[in-house]
């Protein structure tokens, strides 16, 4: 019965089974799953079902995820009819039952004949690699561009969505640092895209940086190379897709060595490093292995320096290909496939230390003597090995992907204006315009007739110069007398062209306020000046000086409004230099 509202109502029939959106369904759904675990692994361990083969070291029977469900068996018909046994037993007990029409089956190396039994017995389909689980597709070859088809049709849904076609340029750029960059890290972390694939996402999201949508043909202003750098280089801080790949798939080599208790580091350090994860620097790739592990192998150079090993007893530490001492691999360094100084490949570092010293033989090069001297500073113990993971000197315990990316990116060098276009309050549509101010991207009319376009090549402002960066932002007669009338208010001197200004910008040690109120300013100047030019290119409509520098008053005092809950004191000094100088 049931008491609501101060009165008791009527029975009500209780049923068996999960309720979908109830809070309590997943906890109930993942108890019930676990069941299904134990009675799969029970099944195995009575050898009523035959373990896979690359399965049998680490007695894996299955995976599961959600309602999605992977068993691996030997593929023999008496396995089989045990897991559907299996399968029914807990349907019985559980009343969830497997939908046998969404249920596929994938063999390899079964004949025919063993295929269209199963088949024949099951009810189930033959499935066919690739296949997508979790939303990834799985194959043991090469990842296609046709592969990530679904990846791509993301990416397009979003550019598409009638929500995104009045976002600004600095709109447009946060909608790709965060939405796509999103929708791209799960299959950046499962494995390594084609580059087919990453140019058909980068070629996307330079066409809709620039244009909007996705629609016609389009001319970028800056290249995307350009793009992809941090801001302090002179980009925008967009993340380089196949650079932030390989950092992703980093976090699966740091698995196999600091994260023993997962299930895919298990099996790759039984199946593949033969049950040692220090094989990993001496396994080769093979054709037996899947795309994907030798790709995985591949990387040991890229993660060999951030794999430091701690010597204690030496005695899984590998004399020739460990990253136990100063040198890196001594393989290399030693030039051991000239000769290897009488020590096997599989050398352990213990096994050269015994009887309280070091038994190596007399150095003959002076990269050996090095060696030599730097031994005399290790003592071992009776404490096991193990590995640090280092980042630019700092020990890590944690996995980092964008210091991981860091690392991967190219080193550039700042550039010095950096400071003076990305402020840390700034309007965002005015940082990414001066931005393309300083690096000369605006279609100035010199520009323009530099691309073959047939038109006149005068200032639009003050029709006596060449319309040029450095004219209609430094020399033009309606710039400076706008510039001056903002100049008023910071206070702050006007300099004579294009380039001092720039660097009186970028020199600026003012107090924060004072800085940040003369950017705040500059920018907006720059930007309506553009604005300005735009609306007599393509309107011919034409305002004065007057009627712009109040536009730039009013976008200055609403900026410095907008943080005065957040920053009172800062705001308070702003808004009077601003009134103070009027």
């Amino acid at each position: 019965m049931l008491g609501y509202n101060g009165t008791v109502n009527g029975f009500f029939k209780g049923k068996r089974g999960l309720r979908q959106g109830d809070p309590l369904s997943p906890y109930l759904f993942v108890i019930a799953m676990n069941v299904l675990s134990h009675m799969l692994n029970r099944a195995a361990a009575q050898s009523r079902i035959k373990l896979h083969s690359n399965c049998h070291s680490m007695k894996l029977t299955h995976l599961s995820f959600d309602d999605d469900l992977l068993i691996f068996i030997d593929g023999s018909i008496e396995s089989v009819q045990q897991v559907l046994q299996v399968l029914k037993e807990f349907e019985m007990r559980s009343g969830l039952a497997v939908s046998m029409q969404k249920t596929s089956f994938f063999a390899s190396g079964l004949t025919s004949e063993e295929v269209e039994t199963i088949q024949a017995s099951t009810g189930m389909s033959l499935g066919h690699l690739p296949f997508r689980y979790l939303g990834v597709p799985l194959d043991s070859k090469k990842i296609t561009l046709a592969n990530c088809e679904p990846l791509i049709q993301q990416v397009k849904a979003r550019f598409n969505n009638w929500s995104v076609k009045s976002l600004s340029f600095a709109a447009r750029l946060l909608l790709i640092k965060t939405v796509i960059s999103g929708i791209t890290n799960f299959w950046c972390s499962t494995f390594i895209l084609p580059k087919a694939c990453i140019a058909r996402i980068n070629s996307l999201c330079s066409i809709f940086l620039w244009k909007g949508n996705l629609e016609g043909h389009n001319s970028t202003r800056v290249s995307w190379e350009t793009v992809v750098l941090t801001k302090r280089q002179g980009g925008l801080g967009v993340k380089d897709l196949n650079t932030w790949n390989k950092a992703c798939c980093l976090r699966l080599i740091w698995l196999l060595f600091f994260r023993h208790d997962s299930v895919w580091a298990s099996w790759f350090k039984e199946v593949i490093l033969k049950g040692s994860i220090n094989n990993y620097w001496t396994t080769t790739p093979k054709q037996s292995y899947s795309w994907f592990t030798n790709k995985l192998l591949k990387l040991k150079d890229t993660v060999f320096p951030l794999i430091k090993l701690r010597l204690e007893n030496g005695i899984t530490a590998r004399f020739w290909f460990d990253n136990w001492t100063p040198f890196g691999c001594l393989y290399d360094h030693l030039r051991a496939f000239q000769t290897r100084l009488g020590i096997p490949l599989n050398a352990t570092v213990s096994s050269l230390y015994y009887g309280g010293a070091w038994h190596l033989p007399s150095a003959r090069t002076d990269r050996q003597l090095e060696l030599l001297c730097y031994l005399t500073t290790v003592q071992l113990t009776t404490n096991e090995d193990y590995y640090d993971w280092i980042i630019e000197g700092r020990t890590s315990t944690k996995f980092r992907t964008g210091e991981i990316y860091a690392y991967l990116a190219e080193d550039r060098q700042d550039v010095q204006w950096h400071s003076a276009v990305w402020t840390k309050r700034g309007i965002p549509r005015h940082n990414f315009h001066a931005w393309l101010v300083v690096l000369d991207r605006l279609p100035t009319r010199d520009r323009l007739i530099r691309w073959g376009i047939q038109v006149d090549h005068q200032c639009l402002l003050c029709n006596s110069y060449p319309e040029t960066r450095d004219h209609i932002f430094g020399n033009c007669n309606f710039y400076r007398q706008l510039w001056s009338l903002v100049a008023r208010r910071i206070p702050i001197a006007p300099r004579a062209n294009w380039m001092q200004t720039l660097d009186q910008m970028i020199s600026l040690t003012q107090p924060t306020s004072s800085r940040l109120l003369t950017l705040l300013a500059w920018q907006a100047t720059l930007y309506w000046i553009w604005n300005e030019r735009n609306s007599r290119f393509h309107a011919n409509l034409f305002r004065p000086v007057d009627s712009l520098f109040k536009q730039i008053d009013g976008q200055v005092r609403n900026k410095i409004q907008s943080f005065r809950e957040s920053s009172p004191i800062l705001s308070s000094q702003m808004i009077q230099q601003w009134f103070t100088h009027q």
